[in-house]
């Protein structure tokens, strides 16, 4: 009996150990997934400048390659990981981002390094559903937005290793070594979730994950239901034109503050990371804020706000492409980088509103697919081939300004669709 008593006494502390240790775990991938994502972005100038690539095969190379599978296989996935063991598909996962992020360190062109930033998108379109899916079985509802909370701040966290590691590598040493540091960590992870991370579930036999749910809802017949709601589709498009400006400059941030400010790639990693940093993880708290206490008082409120915040951020964005400094331009950066996170609040928490229960989780991936493909994955070859268009008679860093001015444009178009769909929720 003595014996009983102590495993029962013992079994709540494990069980409350378990969930911790996942998440600790899934926070380390999350960062690593980020930073593996990311790092492209300050090593584009010496990559571009090794291989001899044009600016429109950069942006081919950080958005469209990356973008193609990542987003298509996002659905597919995700539906994978309700049935089947997910800790097997996030092992699975970050073992094929990390591999082929060391595959981009051994490219010796154009073509190659394509391919893999493509095997990158793959690997990284299987951890989030996954993780998320897993988060909800492990903690329970009073602790599922707190450990959701922590899994976020990995984001912010990655992207700072990877620009300011980035930089302190490619200027010390050579752009291929950036990737190889970033990728190797995570073979390490892919190894301590297969063995360490058990799924609640246990292990179900993959023939049967791929049988379909009846009782789930097609996506033809979310189409045809959400089809009925104008108000979704121009948060849709509101989403997609953030991502494209956000997205379009993200890939030129390195080239931009190289070739006009003459900035080291050392300086420009630490001081692009903290600013991303700070103004993202602000833009993302104060809109979820606003949105909550704006929201209460009137639905369409939160919606206004933000198209409001993408006007402000234009002529932000503009001046920072013109500013005299380095330092004066990354500051000035922080507005078009606090709008490009301050919109997601108000915009997820509209269109799980407008969605029923039966559409609402496919609202939001049919949403993540069309700003995947459009906003991460044409958004910087809009940039790279005007600037390439621009370069006839501007010198290079001009017509990376000019191109970059142009694209601010769009978050004008954002603001109209927020306001848009603050007018037809009321209708």
């Amino acid at each position: 009996m003595a014996v009983l008593e102590t495993r029962s006494e013992i079994t709540p502390a494990v069980s409350n150990q378990y969930p911790n240790y996942v998440i600790g775990v899934l926070f380390m991938l999350t960062m690593l997934n980020f930073l593996d994502r990311q790092i492209i972005t300050i090593l584009a100038e010496p990559v571009k400048q090794d291989l001899g690539l044009s600016d429109t095969q950069i942006g081919l190379m950080t958005g469209l390659s990356f973008a193609i599978f990542y987003t298509t296989l996002a659905i597919p996935v995700a539906a994978l990981a309700d049935k089947w063991n997910r800790s097997r598909i996030i092992a699975i996962s970050i073992a094929i981002w990390s591999a082929m992020t060391v595959f981009c360190g051994l490219a010796a062109n154009f073509t190659q390094l394509f391919l893999a930033r493509v095997g990158v998108g793959i690997g990284e379109a299987g951890s989030g559903p996954a993780s998320h899916s897993l988060i909800a079985d492990l903690f329970p509802p009073e602790r599922r937005a707190g450990a959701l909370g922590i899994l976020g701040m990995s984001i912010p966290i990655g992207a700072f290793i990877a620009y300011a590691g980035g930089g302190w590598i490619v200027e010390r040493f050579d752009w291929r070594i950036a990737f190889f540091m970033a990728g190797l960590p995570g073979i390490i992870i892919a190894l301590v979730v297969w063995f360490t991370v058990r799924d609640p579930r246990g292990n179900i036999p993959l023939a049967q994950a791929f049988k379909r749910d009846p009782s789930k809802i097609s996506l033809k017949e979310a189409l045809r239901t959400l089809s009925a709601k104008p108000a979704y589709w121009h948060l849709v498009a509101a989403g997609i034109l953030v991502q494209f400006v956000a997205y379009g400059i993200a890939s030129f941030y390195g080239s931009l503050f190289v070739r006009v400010h003459n900035m080291g790639y050392g300086e420009l990693g630490w001081k692009l990371g903290i600013m991303v940093g700070l103004s993202g993880a602000l833009g993302a708290w104060l809109g979820g804020k606003a949105g909550d206490r704006f929201g209460s008082l009137r639905a369409t409120l939160p919606l206004v706000l933000t198209s409001l915040v993408m006007l402000v951020s234009v002529p932000g964005m503009i001046l920072a492409l013109y500013a005299p400094s380095g330092n004066l331009a990354m500051l000035l950066l922080a507005i078009p980088t606090f709008a490009a996170t301050f919109y997601y609040g108000p915009n997820f928490s509209a269109i799980q509103r407008l969605a029923s229960d039966e559409t609402r989780a496919m609202a939001v991936a049919i949403y993540l697919l069309l700003a995947g493909i459009i906003g991460l994955g044409i958004g910087p070859v809009f940039v790279g081939m005007l600037s390439d268009m621009f370069s006839s008679d501007l010198s290079d860093s001009a017509a990376l300004q000019r191109a970059l001015a142009w694209l601010a444009l769009f978050n004008i178009w954002a603001g109209f669709h927020f306001w848009r769909a603050a007018r037809r929720l009321q209708d």
